[in-house]
């Protein structure tokens, strides 16, 4: 708190610009994003998410605490949040899904081809990376080291 976070400049359809200062969460990422409903932006500043009204500039959610990955995938009008042992959707609508738990600590190799994303996620078991899937259709998981039982 009274510190410097992430500055976005935001421009109104009548051309006026206005700045907001969004405080770091505890993440890696950063970014400014078209909210897929077409009204509003999404914010992450240092994995803290902030879903932003600029033409009201109100605030209208906030999420994550811990995002370490932004994934647009278009062809489903949806943006895929990742925080290192699971994904969240947002959509048009808002939230689309949430997968469960799928890493003890940390992902990495995430790559994504059409509408499934693949990675691997850490085990301190075995200290190994187990590879992992997640269909960006609804959320559906196959793989990761993390299981409930």
């Amino acid at each position: 708190m009274y510190r410097e976070g992430l500055a976005v400049e935001f421009s109104e359809d009548d051309g006026r610009t206005w700045v907001g200062n969004f405080q770091r969460g505890l993440g890696g990422a950063s970014d400014a994003i078209a909210h897929p409903n077409g009204k509003h932006v999404i914010v992450v500043a240092g994995g803290q998410g902030y879903i932003v009204d600029p033409e009201t500039r109100s605030l209208v959610a906030t999420f994550g605490g811990q995002i370490e990955s932004i994934i647009t995938v278009p062809e489903l009008q949806e943006i895929v949040f990742g925080n290192g042992i699971s994904f969240t959707a947002i959509g048009h609508e808002g939230l689309r899904w949430e997968t469960h738990r799928l890493s003890w600590d940390g992902m990495q190799a995430l790559l994504r081809a059409g509408t499934m994303l693949s990675g691997e996620a850490y085990d301190p078991r075995d200290d190994s990376w187990r590879p992992f899937s997640v269909n960006l259709n609804d959320g559906h998981t196959d793989g990761g080291s993390y299981y409930y039982r």
